[in-house]
């Protein structure tokens, strides 16, 4: 099981492939729009991600160019129409790691998905740490102390982007955009909600703990 994040706006394409990767019981994820899917790449984990060349905000070419000089090391597969050698070769001179053209055949999606996730994993950082509080970002499990505490998926990735910025401020909009964009109801209240929840988990002695409420701005992550 891979959690694989999907970027595509053809929504048949994304549902075909959504519903493919989903039957061998990975985590996906699919967003429409290429700023959101670089940010996505930029702030969470994931073991692969499956690119669109043409894009709304910015095309596939340069989410790819642009993760990979961040640092990013997860396989690419390019799902593109654009079927030209010098396309071809641009997508691999920008980082990617395979190219598939549409329209394209189920079994060889797999087969490439398979190919790509068998790839030795990378050297990239798989656990955060900040004071007491340790992320293991394969499990997707958080302790404090090195007791385990249980966190909602949501809670989650909160707790990962705040642990991957800290010090940075983060309106409630932005939270709701990055870490509740697939809740069918999530509000600003939700945010706050959340936020609460991951305050009393790893909170200590009663305090809120590194999350920082900045009045009338935002939250934001920093140790004492």
């Amino acid at each position: 099981m891979a959690r694989i994040l999907v970027i595509e706006d053809d929504p048949k394409v994304s549902s075909v492939v959504e519903e493919a990767l989903s039957s061998y019981n990975h985590i996906v994820e699919v967003v429409d729009d290429g700023i959101d899917g670089l940010e996505r790449l930029t702030y969470y984990h994931y073991d692969m991600a499956i690119v669109d060349w043409m894009l709304p905000g910015i095309t596939g070419l340069e989410i790819c160019q642009n993760y990979r000089k961040s640092g990013g090391q997860i396989p690419v597969l390019f799902l593109t129409g654009q079927s030209d050698v010098p396309n071809k070769v641009a997508a691999f001179d920008s980082g990617a790691d395979d190219y598939l053209t549409k329209p394209f055949s189920f079994s060889e999606l797999m087969a490439r998905v398979r190919a790509l996730l068998r790839r030795p994993p990378t050297l990239a950082e798989k656990v955060l740490s900040a004071g007491s509080i340790q992320m293991d970002l394969t499990s997707c499990s958080v302790s404090i102390d090195g007791k385990p505490i249980t966190v909602a998926p949501s809670e989650f990735a909160l707790l990962e982007l705040f642990m991957k910025n800290p010090g940075r401020l983060f309106s409630s909009d932005e939270l709701l955009n990055r870490v509740f964009k697939t809740e069918s109801e999530a509000t600003d209240e939700a945010v706050r909600q959340r936020v609460l929840r991951l305050r009393k988990k790893i909170g200590s002695d009663g305090t809120a703990g590194p999350i920082k409420t900045v009045k009338g701005l935002g939250y934001k992550f920093e140790m004492d």
